[in-house]
């Protein structure tokens, strides 16, 4: 080991030593010192030789797609095979980051109930075919940090009392308050099983499935920890935390946010930036705006954090035609700090999460939604906020279906402009855009799957034949092709745009209530676009005079290429119509 390397293991161990002393205050410092030199020896085994230092981690760029290992299936090759045949055929020139939803093996909820961190489930691949996912794209993974199954062979350990699983998952003691215990869930909190040969209540915040680890244990750290560096072994670099909001339990406490939870997505942040500065971490905390804000730390813990409140919000833009809330809340939401940015989405493998807009919407508004939700056929997934009384936690309805029908258009007759025109807002705002794949060909509810399943979010998980699917996307006659085609479309003019950068300036446009509009300016100051969008079923007029167009630039529309010749001009927009105006185009072709 040469000086230099030397001089940074020991001060990578001096960084864990005083993190791990803030986490665990009432242990040994021996012990944490003991701790410490093993985190920090693993970081130095794992550090790369080729380690980005210098580089831009993300641009403009980066655009994300989010899948199940199986959404695309094929009879002749196992399901990742085909998801990179569909990926190569169709999305090499639009999608640069892969999200891999979990691929290991599992007992439960879609892959989130692990039972081997280490393995590939064999109905999906194997890591070869992981690693080719790799080489066409960076690859983003989930480290399901809060549970694991309970058929797992760490959990089995710890019922039989194997010494390496001691302490391993979290028991609740009869004297635990857990009056404020916030979930998301329904289920019972408390399962009876045997440990050791006695009767114990495990911590299942999820489902009885899946038994919450006890990360007061730091031997349950290691093994995480160990599942990281595996992971970036095999060629993963964007990491999704899996609910990391819930892995420190305290009496008397919410269950969420503690400073325990920071405190180790701050280590983790320590490590893998040790052991490779192209690494990304992500936390998946769907909650109200300020607590999902506080994991960008101090800019030293979450590099990404997602944008929950985005999705239901922009559905109740245009589902109303109503552009003040979502106005309100873009002016005062803070821009990201250096080196972190936030993860835009409108749909995921999950339902639309309605904790976000908590304080965003009122009641009456969030009532007037899900009224519309249900019309569209949505179902429902339900949180215990008391003993006695149950709150909505989210919308289980696919993003297509969620905007089919409004008020003003029953009929669904714009549900094509409405739908493009919800993506279009997303494409604009700072921050890097990421779409699950099920969304790029508007697909519809699954009912059938969620009846089936018994799970609400499975309308959502609808699994694509690859035949029938390419089929679909080869006839120019159907909503499948028509939307992957103008998404393709949209995100090829956006991945040029110096200022649609992730972190280049926003400013939210103070426009009438049918419209929403943002100024984004890039990094260089060289380049403007006013992204502006109809929210409303009816053609508006939009007065030029209202934005800052520079009278000696040459201005543009980016999507419809049309030139502005006149910056005092009333400009007309389409029902659901999205114009983005700017002063520079790079890379377009109309």
């Amino acid at each position: 080991m040469g000086s230099r390397v030397t001089e940074q293991h020991s001060a990578l161990k001096q960084s864990v030593v005083c993190i791990l002393r803030d986490i665990y205050p009432d242990q040994a410092h021996s012990i944490l010192n003991d701790v410490a030199d093993e985190f920090a020896n693993k970081a130095l085994e794992k550090r790369s030789s080729e380690s980005r230092t210098d580089l831009p981690l993300w641009s403009e760029n980066d655009v994300l797609l989010i899948t199940y290992p199986d959404n695309i299936n094929s009879q002749k090759t196992p399901p990742l095979q085909s998801l990179h045949e569909f990926l190569a055929r169709h999305l090499s020139d639009t999608i640069t980051i892969v999200h891999v939803l979990p691929f290991f093996p599992s007992t439960g909820d879609d892959g989130f109930s692990v039972q081997n961190y280490f393995a590939v489930d064999e109905k999906f691949g194997d890591w070869n075919d992981i690693g080719r996912l790799s080489k066409h794209s960076i690859l983003m993974a989930d480290v399901v940090l809060n549970h694991c199954s309970v058929h797992s062979a760490w959990f089995k350990g710890f019922q039989k009392g194997d010494p390496a699983y001691e302490a391993f998952f979290c028991i609740v003691p009869d004297e635990f308050d857990l009056s404020n215990i916030v979930r998301p869930r329904s289920s019972p909190l408390k399962v009876n099983v045997l440990v050791n040969g006695d009767a114990q209540n495990i911590w299942c915040t999820f489902s009885s499935d899946q038994a919450d680890l006890n990360f007061k244990n730091p031997k349950v750290l290691s093994k995480l920890i160990d599942v990281i560096f595996w992971y970036i072994e095999m060629g993963v670099r964007v990491f999704r935390l899996d609910a990391v909001a819930f892995i420190w339990k305290d009496s008397g406490t919410t269950g969420l946010n503690a400073p325990q939870a920071h405190l180790i997505v701050r280590l983790l942040r320590l490590l893998v930036d040790y052991v490779d500065r192209g690494i990304i971490l992500i936390t998946e905390t769907n909650l109200p705006i300020h607590e999902n804000l506080s994991y960008f730390g101090n800019g030293n813990e979450a590099h990404w954090i997602y944008n929950f409140t985005l999705p239901p919000l922009s559905i109740f833009t245009l589902m109303f035609g109503d552009a003040t809330q979502i106005r309100k809340w873009s002016m005062g939401m803070p821009p990201a700090l250096p080196n972190t940015a936030y993860l835009n989405f409108l749909s995921s493998h999950d339902g639309i999460g309605l904790r976000p807009v908590e304080g965003v919407l009122t009641e009456q508004q969030l009532d007037q939604m899900v009224s519309q939700l249900e019309q569209n056929g949505s179902l429902f997934s339900w949180r215990n906020i008391s003993q006695s009384e149950q709150k909505i936690y989210e919308a289980n309805i696919t993003l297509f279906d969620a905007l089919s029908r409004t008020p003003s258009d029953p009929a669904g007759e714009f549900s094509i402009d409405r739908y493009l025109a919800a993506n279009c807002i997303m494409l604009g705002f700072e921050g890097v855009p990421a779409f699950y794949l099920n969304a790029m060909f508007a697909t519809k509810n699954d009912s059938e799957a969620a009846s089936k399943t018994l799970s609400n979010r499975a309308i959502n998980r609808h699994k694509w034949s690859q035949k029938a699917l390419e089929k679909r996307l080869d006839s120019p006659h159907n909503t499948e092709k028509l939307v992957f085609d103008s998404l393709q479309r949209l995100i090829s003019i956006r991945k040029c745009q110096p200022a649609f950068h992730p972190n280049a300036t926003q400013f939210t446009l103070q426009l009438e209530s049918c419209f929403f509009g943002i100024w984004r300016q890039s990094i260089d100051r060289c380049q403007s676009i006013f992204a502006i969008t109809n929210v409303t079923h009816l053609q508006q007029t939009l007065a030029l005079s209202h934005l800052n167009l520079v009278f000696s630039d040459r201005w543009f529309d980016l999507i419809s290429d049309d030139e502005i010749l006149n910056c005092e001009s009333v400009l007309s927009l389409r029902p659901y119509q999205t114009v983005w105006i700017s002063n520079e185009s790079f890379g377009t072709d109309g």
